[in-house]
């Protein structure tokens, strides 16, 4: 477990991340929509750091940046909690 990036700290140990769209304002104890970033006491923690489910080298072409180097190939990591919904 690994201290998060893109978050402000708020009152009463309140936190809100700003990964995603979904700007979750979190209490302490809880965790965002995604289940994987728990507020601890005022600080927000990412609970699957170093943790990989998926990785794979597609063609760029598979990409949304497929304009961007035609021809390469891209590396793609994936953890759990995706809230793209």
């Amino acid at each position: 477990m690994k201290e998060a990036i893109l978050y402000e700290k708020l009152n009463n140990d309140y936190v809100r991340c700003h990964v995603c769209a979904h700007r979750c304002k979190m209490a302490p104890s809880k965790t965002g929509i995604c289940g994987v970033r728990e507020n601890r006491s005022g600080t927000l923690y990412s609970l699957v750091y170093g943790t990989s489910i998926a990785e794979s080298i597609d063609p760029i072409e598979k990409k949304p940046l497929f304009h961007v180097y035609p021809g390469s190939k891209s590396y793609s990591i994936a953890t759990v909690g995706c809230n793209f919904t």
